[in-house]
């Protein structure tokens, strides 16, 4: 609906329906402004105003009253481009933040560290700790789910290969054999991928002392565990290197 839009570009409920209306009807009192939305003369000039600084409504002085006119919808351009200036600064910003604070030492770290995580973001910020973390002194080791349970991700995804290639990491990977075409995709010098039948939700893996967990149950939100230990990271790569020579 145009109404979402114009919300995305910084507009309220109230002040979209001011505008959309006087885009019909090119020129307005405040009056008749009041009986077509339904907004209450008390709020009325304050939305006007708002209006008008952001650029999309003008007035003129007819007999000592205020006549608003629209400005033409392609001044919501104007509108968008700032939105873009401003998530750029934000951006630079948490960048500078982010830079900080991974420079602040860690005084004693604890020997096992847990997280929890819930959520497609939850996911995904669990992945970016993995990432940050990737270097080419040992390999990556995944055992996967069948292919529905992590369609949701396969865009992101593509993301961390493109990382971790970029830094030269290695990966083995056991796939679902229904995934095999995009299995075969992922395979290159730095990827080994061996195909099994899955029938499980739950993908699991380990980075050196990282052991992580996560599953994606129908309809619901995904949930995961990223487990920071030396010997739980270690019982479960003998685990995966078990299933890696194991014949089919």
């Amino acid at each position: 609906m145009i109404q979402e839009t114009l919300k995305k570009v910084g507009l309220t409920a109230q002040e979209s329906r001011v505008y959309l209306k006087l885009l019909t009807l090119q020129e307005a009192r405040t009056g008749l402004l009041c009986k077509e939305t339904n907004i209450a003369s008390s709020n009325i000039y304050k939305i006007l105003d708002s209006l008008r600084k952001k650029g999309l409504v003008s007035y003129r002085l007819q007999n000592n009253i205020k006549v608003f006119m629209p400005s033409p919808p392609e001044a919501l351009n104007e509108l968008f481009i700032k939105k873009q200036k401003r998530l750029e600064q934000e951006r630079k910003e948490v960048t500078e933040a982010i830079s900080k604070l991974k420079t602040q030492k860690i005084s004693s770290p604890p020997e096992s560290n847990y997280k929890y995580h819930e959520g497609i973001s939850g996911i995904k910020a669990m992945w970016h700790e993995i990432n940050e973390t990737m270097d080419n002194s040992a390999v990556m080791k995944i055992y996967t789910g069948k292919q529905s349970s992590f369609q949701r991700l396969i865009g992101f995804f593509k993301l961390h290969h493109r990382l971790r290639k970029k830094k030269k990491v290695q990966e083995q990977m056991i796939f679902p054999k229904e995934a095999k075409k995009l299995g075969e995709k992922r395979k290159d010098k730095l990827t080994k991928i061996k195909y099994r039948q899955l029938n499980n939700q739950v993908e699991w893996g380990v980075w050196k002392d990282i052991f992580y967990i996560h599953d994606y149950p129908v309809k619901k939100a995904p949930r995961g565990f990223l487990i920071k230990d030396k010997e739980i990271a270690k019982t479960f790569e003998q685990v995966f290197d078990q299933l890696w020579e194991k014949k089919e």
